[in-house]
């Protein structure tokens, strides 16, 4: 048996090398932090999806990941603890904050759901500072990499007893100079804010999905492909910027694939229990990896074990996450590209049927090609799972004439069940509907309700359309001081004119 062991162990070295082992994991940590269900402020859509995605994402590259959602200040602070124990012995540690943030005074604060922040002199007590975040990271031996998809606007800034530092807390996060080892990334260049995003994920986290699990990239030029995305994705408005130094020494999150390591020279056939000890093996890696969403993987996988009864699964496994990655990051605004990217999108979802973000994606190409009948089945699919965007452009469709005649008590209660979940442009669908007498009875009182709750949740067409109700007097008394303030408010969420990039 000792023989047997010892022939054994170069095949479950080369197997396990490719994947999280206890010592692997210990040497590269990561804390991901979600915090969208504000209890006094405006709440945020997509950091619950982006801290989940993104810390599946890291688990897939070998983190041992620490995961936050939603986390009032108690939370938030044990799980920084639980992070720091980790980071002392670790070579690469990263924390990943989705949420809102704040800079007063040239320091910048991330903020817990629970916070209520009165006054300035409440951060240091309710959020956490950017500033203890970087020197937790700067303890690993090799990277520290802190990324905020944070820099929305700042809801707490109306409503703060301020005093004069407080006049920059309302544009998105401050400049920081990170110590040695150690990037600061951050979704939008410092006094910028960030879009929120209307898909799954904000379209930074979007980019950080797509290219954080490239292989042979170096740490520096993946922020540069993730900028390069985000700048296409939101028409140059949002540009994200890195902040910090490395050494000329180059860091990869993934190294490119090597060469097989090679089992121990035999000149006869495995024996049987040397034969039973590789079927464990085969076994317990496929029992690891199985529902895994890294390609890598499942090649390693085919490559060690060609014999296992496991390798027609992790085939078909790795056609589906080809096809889903095509889905997901190919172009549908033309109807000639979304015909392609539907038929991708198909058999990722054969594949993978619980994937909201590829059921969301297949329904917009085949929207987008004009399938309409086929969108309206796979918005139907994702709406019943409660994905808002799904809702949205569902009642859209049932609301016009593409894919039947309209059916506008069908759209009305989908626009209600994603207003319900703060989805605020299905409240401003559901001001129009009511204002227009859109296959119900019209209602300026209604109208003016819907439209309200979107402005609230910071829609700037019902904003819009608010302030012209106020003006005139539609279904209530008018209010000019309330038109006057929310056509300001309107005004203030304009999309401002990108930076000409020559100058």
């Amino acid at each position: 048996m000792i023989f047997c062991r010892r022939v054994a162990l170069p095949f479950l070295a080369a197997v396990f090398a490719l994947f999280v082992s206890s010592a692997n994991s210990a040497s590269r940590v990561a804390l991901v932090i979600g915090n969208g269900d504000y209890r006094h402020s405006q709440p945020l859509a997509n950091p619950a999806n982006d801290a989940r995605d993104f810390a599946d994402m890291l688990e897939g590259m070998g983190f041992s990941v620490i995961r936050l959602f939603d986390g009032d200040f108690a939370a938030t602070r044990e799980s920084m603890r639980a992070f720091n124990l980790q980071v002392g012995d670790a070579e690469v540690a990263l924390f990943y904050y989705a949420g809102h943030g704040m800079e007063l005074g040239g320091e910048n604060w991330l903020i817990p759901i629970d916070a209520e922040l009165k006054t300035e002199r409440d951060l240091a007590v309710e959020a956490l500072s950017l500033k203890t975040i970087v020197q937790s990271v700067g303890r690993a031996t090799k990277l520290g990499l802190v990324i905020l998809d944070s820099c929305r606007d700042n809801p707490f800034a109306a409503k703060m007893t301020t005093s004069k530092l407080t006049r920059s807390v309302d544009r998105g996060l401050a400049r920081v100079e990170p110590l040695q080892n150690v990037l600061v990334a951050y979704a939008a260049k410092d006094g910028t804010t960030a879009i929120d995003g209307t898909g799954r994920n904000s379209p930074y986290t979007a980019a950080l999905l797509r290219h954080m699990p490239e292989a042979g990239v170096e740490v520096s030029f993946i922020f540069r492909k993730v900028r390069d995305t985000v700048l296409t994705a939101t028409n140059r408005r949002q540009q994200p910027f890195v902040y910090g130094s490395l050494s000329s020494k180059a860091i990869y999150l993934r190294e490119s694939g090597s060469a097989p390591a090679q089992a121990a020279a035999t000149t006869s056939a495995p024996s049987a229990a040397q034969q039973a000890t590789l079927t464990r093996a085969d076994e317990d890696v496929w029992s690891t990896i199985s529902r895994s969403s890294d390609e890598t993987l499942f090649r390693s996988f085919v490559d060690r074990f060609p014999n296992s009864t496991h390798v027609r699964d992790a085939k078909e496994r790795l056609q589906v996450l080809q096809a889903a990655a095509h889905c997901l990051g190919s172009d549908v605004a033309t109807a000639e590209r979304a015909r392609s990217t539907f038929g991708e999108c198909e058999k990722a979802i054969a594949g993978d049927p619980g994937n909201l973000r590829l059921v969301v994606k297949g329904a917009q190409a085949a929207e987008t090609s004009r399938a309409y009948s086929k969108a309206r089945e796979l918005y139907a699919r994702a709406a019943e799972q409660g994905n808002t965007v799904a809702m949205l452009r569902l009642g859209s469709l049932y609301e016009s004439n593409l894919a039947g005649p309209p059916d506008y008590e069908r759209s009305r209660s989908l626009y209600v069940q994603a207003a319900d979940r703060k989805e605020a442009r299905a409240a401003t669908r559901l001001g129009h509907l009511y204002e227009d007498g859109k296959g119900l009875e019209r209602s300026y009182a209604k109208a003016r309700f819907w439209y309200k709750v979107a402005a609230q949740l910071g829609d700037r067409e019902a904003m819009s359309r608010l302030a012209l109700i106020y003006e005139r007097g539609l279904g209530g008394p008018k209010d000019k001081a309330e038109a006057r303030s929310w056509r300001e408010k309107a005004s203030e969420r304009a999309p401002k004119a990108a930076a000409d990039p020559a100058r």
